[in-house]
């Protein structure tokens, strides 16, 4: 690859997604420019992944502009943290190797960009899909724009969020830039799971413009079987706990009524998540950390046990 300046990095960490990474590649380099690249990091995949990704290099017009890094399995923490390591772009973008990106994606970032050149961050609009009969079917909104607006810092974006209940730590909700990421000292925690909580919080708190539009650029596909759509494990809900811990730490020197919105977000999430996955409340309890962090709550506990089987008896 030439020496030249890259606009964007594209950053998929793969692991076993075999074909379903034909069409991310086509559609990510089908709308590259010159300036943009696609990092792919194979986390040690044993089935075609790899082989899959250097067959579309040879193929590809835009082959030049990809790069693969092949890793024994390390997990999505790892994978991430290496391809941010390998990108060059004065932007950044994560994306998950099976979800789908809009064709208009780089472009509205080249458009934003043109617009506010301080740009720090792209939010857009993005939902969940599932797929039936080769058709796409959308199953819920993860951040959704009614309009276009800017926001003077982090802290202003995170409040709408949580105001709005659109809040999520997911990294393919945004386009970063690759200064605010190194001067934040953000970094993926090294866990199995909610790897990403720290890391989203540190960006957006850093940053001093961001932009959000309301065009719909990315679909998270949700499969059988998913972390999305599937039972959790105790240690998933200890992690999600452990990162709720982190992120108030994080927060501690912010405005009061900041910290209680992600508080009371990072509540809700656990204790939903509990109530979805009953079976693992005494797993959970019986670790040190759910045990602090329950016992830290008993109050607002009970009050949303009481909740819970109230809309469970409705039917809710």
């Amino acid at each position: 690859m030439s020496a030249s300046p890259v606009f964007l990095s594209v950053v998929v960490p793969c692991y076993n997604v075999g074909a379903a990474i034909d069409a991310l590649l086509a559609s990510v380099t089908a709308q590259m420019s010159d300036a943009d690249e696609l990092v792919l990091v194979d986390d040690g995949s044993v089935d075609d992944t790899a082989a899959r990704i250097r067959a579309f290099v040879a193929r590809s017009p835009r082959g030049a502009q990809i790069v693969l890094e092949q890793t024994p399995n390390a997990g999505a923490a790892r994978a991430r943290a290496l391809g941010l390591s390998l990108a060059r772009g004065e932007f950044v973008f994560f994306c998950d190797s099976d979800d789908v990106l809009d064709p208009g994606f780089i472009a509205t970032l080249r458009r934003e960009h043109a617009r506010y050149p301080a740009m720090d961050l792209l939010f857009f609009s993005s939902e969940m899909v599932t797929e039936r009969d080769g058709r796409l079917i959308p199953v819920a909104p993860k951040v959704a724009y009614a309009q276009a607006r800017t926001y003077a810092d982090g802290s202003e974006l995170l409040a709408h969020h949580l105001r709005q209940r659109m809040y999520t730590a997911a990294v393919w909700t945004y386009v970063a830039r690759r200064a605010l990421i190194e001067r934040s000292g953000a970094a993926f925690t090294d866990r199995s799971a909610h790897e990403d909580h720290l890391f989203t919080l540190t960006v957006i708190l850093s940053a001093r413009l961001i932009v959000a539009v309301p065009d719909l650029l990315y679909r998270q596909r949700v499969r059988d079987g998913s972390l999305t759509n599937s039972s959790k494990s105790a240690s998933y809900v200890v992690d999600r706990i452990t990162a709720a811990d982190e992120a108030m730490v994080a927060l501690r020197d912010r405005p009061a009524p900041l910290r209680r919105l992600y508080d009371d977000w990072s509540f809700y999430s656990v204790m939903w998540m509990l109530w979805d996955n009953r079976d693992l409340i005494g797993a959970v309890a019986r670790t040190p950390e759910g045990r602090a962090y329950l016992a830290a709550r008993p109050l607002r506990v009970l009050g949303f046990a009481a909740r819970a089987a109230r809309r469970a008896l409705r039917g809710g």
